[in-house]
């Protein structure tokens, strides 16, 4: 596996690449990175060019000067594809990540030849974001910065959790500082309701059996013309991670 950056209008986005053939880009969950993948990545890379991306504020990747919206971090997605000429790519997107290849697919329908959605977010009303909004101020401090997770928090999300994984994504979000919550409050000030009928490319919505927003799948199906659906049993939000065996094999029939 390759560790690389490259230069993009806003700063320095970082990558991890593996494999050969058709490009496959995977997009991170909130405070997270690239470093998420690492459970599924070298079997994706036995078929595809495989790009594990930092989001702007993540990881390894630049804290740009200005805030950053919805359409912001796809574009750097988009830049991103130009800097290594890639015309066209399947993406895969776990929860925020999951929201940036939406918008990707509807603004930027050429570019995308197939999508997976992981733990799609989906809040239909101001009325929801605005109470998601709410409750994730809960998990920052007085700076802005995130308060470390506990078992119990972590438990929310994952269907398997581990004290080895608790120190990684405490890591991870330490190290997005404050781009966690600005991304967080990114998420609930994008509409994607609007979004959803704009899309052209074969889609797969997937969700863990476990995960709280699995509520909202039928926006998303409802939505996005002839989307197709998956769910995987004893799995949370991110199902790469709870059931790496299973998310491969429903990811790469699709694929």
């Amino acid at each position: 596996m390759k560790e690389a950056t490259v230069k993009l209008k806003e700063g320095k986005l970082s990558y991890r690449s593996e494999g050969s053939g058709e490009p496959l880009i995977l997009l991170h969950s909130l405070g997270t990175s690239g470093e998420s993948w690492s459970e599924v990545m070298e079997p994706l890379a036995r078929k595809f060019s495989v790009y594990a991306v930092d989001m702007m504020g993540h990881g390894d990747s630049d804290k740009p000067g200005r805030n950053y919206e919805i359409p912001d971090y796809a574009r750097n997605i988009v830049d991103f594809m130009d800097a290594l000429k890639l015309e066209k790519a399947r993406i895969i997107g776990n929860s925020v990540g999951a929201i940036l290849s939406v918008e990707i697919a509807a603004s930027y329908p050429h570019r995308v030849s197939r999508q997976v959605l992981v733990g799609c977010p989906a809040r239909e009303t101001p009325w929801e974001r605005m109470e998601g909004l709410m409750l994730a101020a809960l998990k920052y401090d007085m700076e802005g910065n995130p308060r470390p997770m506990t078992m119990e928090d972590l438990s929310l999300s994952y269907a398997h959790p581990t004290p080895r994984l608790l120190e990684q994504l405490n890591r991870l979000k330490a190290r997005a500082g404050l781009w966690c919550k600005k991304t967080h409050i990114a998420i609930f000030l994008w509409d994607i309701v609007p979004r959803l009928p704009k899309i052209s490319c074969p889609t797969l919505v997937l969700y863990g059996a476990k995960d709280e927003l699995r509520q909202k799948e039928q926006v998303l199906l409802k939505g996005i013309k002839g989307a197709r659906y998956t769910l995987i049993e004893d799995a949370g939000h991110v199902p790469q991670v709870d059931a790496p065996a299973a998310f491969l094999k429903a990811v790469m029939d699709f694929l």
